[in-house]
């Protein structure tokens, strides 16, 4: 544990927390990172390729229920769309299954992490 924080503290003191990414580049992320075209995407969630094509782009604000196909389509959960930088999601059965070993984890999850502990120190959990 206290490997893994250390690892955890250097990142976040070595990494810009103030990025954030907005829904049409998170989308286009993780419809990429599953090797998915936006035809793809379109097919798996029921929405309109040329509605998801306006969404990447950010020309068009999409419903919560056009979220929750995408979202559905991406396996992931909806919440995923509306993190920030205070803001984290979780998904641990994904996590579980995707990352075994510490040096597995991305920098996204790492910082969220870091953030966790730092506050649970805060609060005196840890």
């Amino acid at each position: 544990m206290v490997k893994i924080a250390k690892s955890l503290k250097t990142l976040a003191t070595n990494s810009d927390e103030s990025h954030v990414y907005s829904l049409a580049s998170r989308m286009k992320h993780l419809r990429e990172l599953r090797q998915l075209s936006q035809s793809d995407l379109a097919k798996k969630s029921g929405v309109s390729q040329a509605t998801i094509a306006h969404i990447e782009k950010g020309r068009k604000d999409p419903s919560v229920g056009t979220l929750r196909k995408i979202a559905e389509a991406l396996d992931v959960a909806i919440a995923i769309f509306f993190t920030g930088p205070n803001i984290h999601v979780f998904d641990l059965i994904r996590m579980k299954k995707k990352y075994t070993k510490v040096t597995e984890l991305n920098d996204t999850v790492y910082r969220s992490i870091d953030q966790v502990i730092r506050y649970a120190k805060e609060i005196g959990f840890l």
